[in-house]
């Protein structure tokens, strides 16, 4: 069940890759995982970085669905590019040259086809949230 609920919870989460321009033009980058809808997140984001930045203009450069997986991947190997804002950790400064590199290491990532075992999987999810909501 462990097992289970931990390939659910990636399963159902959406890797997002942004690029983050602010007033003093600084442009840095963040990527993250959601479980959410995209835009309600990125206003999350807008949030916690208006504390540090007067303005901000957010760009989403990719998204992919089903590939919660991948966001330790990717804070392992850009680790010396990591670019920390406060308590915020999932930011990275990379230069013209890096963000392609990125791109092409994300855009490499097939849409994921979830097999018939991973749909069950999700759907447990959701016919335990109904239990809980009946209840």
């Amino acid at each position: 069940q462990l097992y289970r609920a931990q390939l659910r919870r990636v399963l159902s989460n959406t890797l997002y890759f942004l690029e983050i321009r602010t007033d003093d033009k600084k442009v840095f980058y963040k990527v993250g995982v959601t479980g959410r809808q995209i835009q309600k997140r990125l206003k999350e984001v807008e949030i916690d970085l208006v504390a540090h930045y007067k303005t901000i203009d957010i760009k989403v450069l990719g998204t992919w669905e089903n590939r919660g997986n991948i966001e330790k991947y990717f804070k392992h190997r850009y680790q010396s590019l990591n670019y920390p804002i406060g308590s915020l950790t999932e930011y990275y400064k990379f230069s013209s040259e890096n963000v392609k590199t990125v791109m092409h290491d994300l855009q490499q990532m097939q849409p994921k086809q979830l097999n018939q075992i991973e749909l069950d999987i999700l759907a447990e999810e959701n016919d335990q949230i109904k239990v809980l909501v009946s209840r």
